[in-house]
């Protein structure tokens, strides 16, 4: 690769302003480049993890594509690709990529990750003993060491060693290196639940924007959410649009726009204006019909935003909400047990598990007593022990006529990014229920910390 004149940007441009959120000029200086360069297989590449950033997986594939022609033996290559693969449903061509990325750089720690949570394992899969030979060698960094205990783990997981998995879960939540502001986290929750009290509510109740478009899956991670986001997405007349991050950027807007601007959300919310919850609320609209033109329902399934139902009802008078419930232990457990990408400090230790889980029930409860809209709760283990009767409830409660797709989502092959991405694409099954009960010999902190309501349904 010939070097570029003094003055002209470069990848490693390109890359400070991808990892600071700027992709659009960071796509501009990889476009430069592969346009003066053709055959800069890197430039290809770093297009296609824009598009993957901003949720366009089969342009991405074509560009990780056109990479991946000019340098074939590149593992990250590979390894991306898969990740699209997954994305898209292709999940024996993404298990299939992940492992040639593995051949090609026996010591990707994160390809390992990824491959652990795209298949299911046997006891004699020969990925097994070049993992542990890896964990057995000094000088990887703390975020490697995290990605190849999380991939232990979930490998011991499904060969039903729980003493292994559980200690490679355990040293993962280590290497991950994050702490919890529990005192901090429930400051924040009790200020919201302070200022969108029953009285408030009702006052300001019926000044939002009154579409019918927005259905908003809520509850804990890894309580069934982005199942409930495929069943309802598998309707013709609807849509998922997964995680968005939408309804916290709006809360964080608010001061902006409250006569009391030196307030942080929430309290911003008294002395902010009928006509700015309607703004806000028709311009999220707005931005979800340049996605979905025509869908009649389009679901946002960003789970904490259980902690924005009273700002969501302001907003949209006649939004669908979804609360998705699952046992408290197994909740918890499967937190433990996925490493996530950003936020969720919580779920990296079980005492903080449980107590923000507490402190999540608590909300929830409030919202159930004050909230001016309804909230239909999805138990995950009624829906998965008898989807004939759950599945056409949900799709009648979101106002949408039976269609015989919800019944076979796992056929639905929309893009799908969350950690969940491998089990939608499966029929209902019910071995993840009482999962926890496997490991309650490592459990106690947990239990300690749910109290009382541990074993509640």
């Amino acid at each position: 690769m010939s070097e570029a004149a003094p003055g002209t940007p470069r990848l490693k441009d390109g890359l400070a302003l991808q990892e600071a959120g700027k992709l659009r000029q960071a796509a501009e200086i990889y476009s430069a480049i592969a346009k003066r360069q053709p055959d800069n297989a890197e430039a290809w590449h770093l297009l296609g993890t824009i598009e993957i950033a901003q949720g366009h997986p089969d342009s991405a594939l074509a560009l990780i594509e056109k990479a991946m022609a000019l340098r074939p033996n590149t593992a990250m290559f590979h390894h991306n690709r898969a990740y699209v693969k997954g994305a898209l449903g292709k999940l024996d061509e993404a298990e299939a990529d992940y492992r040639e990325a593995i051949r090609l750089k026996p010591s990707y720690a994160e390809a390992y990750f990824n491959l652990s949570g795209s298949a299911k394992f046997a006891a004699d899969d020969p990925i097994l003993p070049g993992l542990e030979t890896l964990l057995g060698r000094p000088g990887f960094s703390d975020k490697d060491r995290c990605f190849l205990h999380f991939a232990a783990g979930k490998i011991y997981d499904d060969i039903g060693e729980t003493a292994k998995a559980f200690l490679h879960y355990r040293e993962g939540n280590v290497a991950k290196g994050v702490r919890h502001d529990a005192a901090k986290t429930r400051a924040g929750l009790d200020a919201i639940l302070a200022v969108f009290d029953g009285s408030f509510l009702a006052q300001r109740f019926g000044v939002g924007c009154d579409s019918e478009l927005p259905v908003f899956v809520v509850g804990m991670p890894r309580s069934g959410t982005t199942l409930v986001e495929q069943i309802i997405a598998s309707h013709p007349r609807a849509a998922g649009a997964g995680e968005l991050p939408d309804i916290d950027s709006i809360a964080n807007a608010f001061p902006g726009v409250a006569a009391e601007k030196d307030k942080p959300f929430p309290r911003c919310m008294t002395s902010v204006p009928d006509r700015a919850l309607k703004g806000l609320g028709e311009a999220y609209i707005r931005h979800r019909r340049e996605t979905e033109a025509t869908a009649d329902r389009v679901v946002d399934k960003a789970p904490l935003n259980f902690r924005y139902l009273g700002l969501i009802a302001l907003m949209f008078t006649k939004a669908r909400i979804v609360h998705c419930r699952r046992h408290p232990m197994d909740t918890c457990l499967s937190c433990y047990f996925q490493n996530f990408a950003s936020g969720q400090h919580y779920s990296f230790d079980l005492a903080s598990l449980g107590g923000f889980y507490r402190d999540y029930r608590r909300m929830m409860a409030q919202w159930r007593a004050v909230l001016p809209l309804p909230i239909y709760e999805v138990d995950y283990e009624r829906l998965v022990a008898d989807p004939e009767r759950e599945i056409p409830a949900l799709i009648d409660f979101c106002g949408l006529g039976w269609d015989p797709a919800c019944a076979a989502f796992h056929r639905h092959k929309r893009p799908i990014e969350t950690a969940s991405r491998w089990q939608v694409r499966q029929p209902v099954y019910r071995s993840s229920v009482r999962r926890w009960e496997r490991y309650k010999e490592h459990l106690g902190p947990l239990r300690e910390a749910l109290g009382e309501i541990a074993d509640e349904a």
